[in-house]
């Protein structure tokens, strides 16, 4: 039987995916785990691979076109097949849910359900997806509530398992806040599963229903815009779509403000440049950047308060420090994440950062590179920017801007005046979460473990 190429889903909340680019064409034989094309989601583009060996065929979604999840866009034929009535399949119900306990695990009573406490990773899920954690049974260690529980509870909900409406995870959190109720929404995805798109079309349509009519009005010709020529207009990208939503969203939810300070980079320049010239052939190479993650990693072990995030009507401190490094790529600007970095050494930063960067700015970053993150770092100075602020990487509650590393005079004690390497440190913060003296405390740390690089042994 011909297997079917799946447009795949990478993350819980991803409802389409866009073509890239295919890299077989039809006729090719192809091996399975081989790379067969590029998917763009609102995260990255990432590799779909082979699932089969055999001869790609009946490639039916082309470069540029966004297809549901679960929709068949090609096959692939084993020696002898034929597409015969297969090739008329169009979509799928997905892979068969797990069950709600794995193997092995005992289930829990409604008692101890109540009970359960979840791990920092299924509680931030849960919260930023709204999903009520009292019904579902922990199986991790302990009886804990992970995150593939949380998953699991997800996904029988967008398949209707539950008892509920047939909906993807993004539509049923956008029902919840314009408060549409889903059974009276259509689906237009895979098998009728009701996507995004779904729920603002059945918005519109109850806000058109509850508008007055207007008496008719003449109209009137369009203003003309000046005479200006347009240049070229150009289509957002699945990932430029979402830094624009993300940012917005970001502005107008998030109350920010920003504390800056200088930090004399002499110490820091110099363990960089040791570490360089200590490095053998191959070795990563060891940069400010990486220096700056093991800092403010350093920092927020310290200051856990600027490690967390603010959800729902309370504030959930992270347990793990993952520190994720705004990172510029021909499609925008994304962010790779080092998970655990207060746990590793320079250089096992700098490899990490080395590794996430060159994914990314080959489009090839994972899903893993990307998620998970608890605090941002964005460094300009490489560009010659002396100081900028950021904005806020929602629901993270703070970001850090980095200034180049310039030849300043500066007043040292004594009234003499010395030239010193300084860099412009800026603190964005998230006020409900942040007071400004939390703030301050929190980048005075940052700004000693760079001018004294040596507390980051400790």
């Amino acid at each position: 039987m011909p297997t079917p190429v799946y447009m795949p889903k990478f993350e819980m909340t991803q409802e389409t995916g866009q073509v890239v680019a295919w890299l077989k064409k039809e006729g090719d034989q192809v091996e399975k785990g081989e790379p067969l094309l590029q998917v763009e989601t609102d995260k990255a583009i990432l590799d779909v691979e082979a699932p089969a060996t055999g001869t790609l065929a009946a490639i039916s979604a082309q470069r540029g076109q966004v297809v549901p999840i679960g929709t068949a866009i090609a096959y692939i034929l084993k020696p002898g097949e034929s597409l015969g009535s297969s090739s008329q399949a169009e979509t799928v119900a997905g892979p068969s849910l797990p069950e709600p306990h794995r193997a092995g695990a005992p289930a829990l009573a409604p008692d101890d359900r109540r009970q359960a406490r979840p791990t920092p990773l299924a509680a931030r899920l849960a919260a930023s997806e709204g999903v009520d954690l009292q019904g579902i049974a922990g199986t991790g260690p302990g009886g804990r509530i992970s995150r593939a529980d949380v998953e699991t509870a997800m996904a029988a909900a967008a398949e209707g398992h539950d008892g509920s409406v047939r909906a993807v995870p993004a539509a049923r959190r956008l029902a919840r806040e314009l408060g549409i109720d889903l059974r009276a929404v259509r689906g237009s995805g895979p098998d009728g599963r009701i996507q995004s798109a779904d729920v603002a079309r059945a918005l519109t349509a109850q806000r058109l229903d509850q508008a007055p009519v207007a008496p008719a009005q003449p109209t009137a010709a369009a203003p003309a815009a000046g005479g200006i020529p347009v240049r070229r207009a150009v289509p957002l990208t699945n990932i430029r779509r979402v830094i624009v939503e993300r940012m917005t969203a970001s502005v107008r939810e998030a109350p920010q403000f920003t504390v800056t300070v200088d930090a004399d980079m002499e110490r820091a320049l110099g363990v960089v440049a040791d570490l360089k010239a200590a490095a053998g052939d191959g070795s990563p190479k060891v940069t400010l950047t990486a220096l700056l993650v093991k800092a403010c990693a350093w920092a927020l072990r310290r200051h856990p308060e600027a490690n967390a995030s603010f959800q729902g009507d309370g504030i959930v401190e992270w347990g793990e420090v993952n520190v994720g490094v705004a990172t510029a790529v021909d499609q925008g600007l994304i962010v790779p994440v080092l998970h655990r970095a207060d746990q590793l050494g320079l250089r096992g930063i700098a490899a990490q950062l080395a590794e996430l960067t060159a994914r990314a700015r080959e489009g090839k970053a994972r899903l893993d590179d990307l998620q998970g993150g608890t605090f941002t770092v964005s460094n300009l100075g490489m560009f010659g920017i002396d100081r900028f602020t950021a904005i806020l990487n929602p629901p993270q509650a703070a970001i850090l801007a980095v200034g180049r590393v310039a030849k300043r005079a500066e007043v040292m004690d004594g009234d003499r005046v010395e030239i010193r390497p300084m860099a412009a440190l800026a603190l964005t913060a998230d006020h409900r979460v942040l007071d400004g003296a939390t703030a301050a405390r929190f980048l005075a740390t940052v700004q000693r473990a760079l001018e004294h690089p040596g507390v980051l042994l400790e």
